[in-house]
């Protein structure tokens, strides 16, 4: 079998993409990318926020990565030049010249952690002052100390034994783990 025969013969394979969209155009580019038939993903995120003029909390929902959504596609059976003509899109995310290509594992870690509209879930542990816990990640692994109260919607003061004392240590909630009963803070 000759070279060509097996370039010819060989299976096309879609790989996601990353594209660039202009700001807050997001959802306007995976609308029409979808119309164009490519696979699109926008993983988002919901979070509090304060209105200014009201000072009521409310939930907000936006992209996870402003300013850039992935698309599937096969190169060999779709063109991606379409992409940076899209209304919303810039264009692909490029490396030397050649669109950049993000790991199916990613994709598939984000849209595990999604929902159906492509909301990702952040699990905050709901700690209360005192409450003892470990630390899961991060320099601090496997350390234990206090909850001592939250810090803005996803991080927490800890308190932990460090440097011959008690130190407050501001950490990312989702790595903290209860382990047990309440100590007084």
């Amino acid at each position: 079998m000759r070279a060509i025969d097996v370039l010819s013969t060989s299976a096309s394979i879609a790989h996601w993409y990353c594209v660039r969209s202009k700001p807050r155009a997001e959802t306007l580019a995976v609308e029409h990318l979808q119309r164009q038939g490519y696979e699109c993903f926008l993983p988002r995120i919901a979070r509090r926020s304060v209105l200014a003029r009201l000072g009521r909390p409310r939930a907000v929902i936006e992209p996870l990565f402003p300013r850039y959504l992935f698309v599937r596609a096969d190169p060999n059976v779709q063109s991606l030049a379409a992409i940076r003509s899209t209304r919303g899109a810039v264009g692909l995310v490029r490396f030397a010249g050649e669109p950049a290509r993000v790991a199916d594992d990613l994709i598939k870690r984000l849209r595990r952690d999604a929902d159906a509209q492509g909301v990702i879930v952040r699990s905050v542990p709901d700690f209360q002052r005192g409450d003892a816990v470990r630390v899961l990640d991060g320099p601090f692994a496997g350390l234990r100390g206090v909850y001592a109260q939250p810090r803005g919607e996803d991080r927490a003061v800890v308190l932990l034994q460090l440097l011959g004392g008690q130190q407050r240590v501001l950490l990312n909630a989702t790595v903290l783990q209860g382990v047990g009963a309440a100590r007084a803070a």
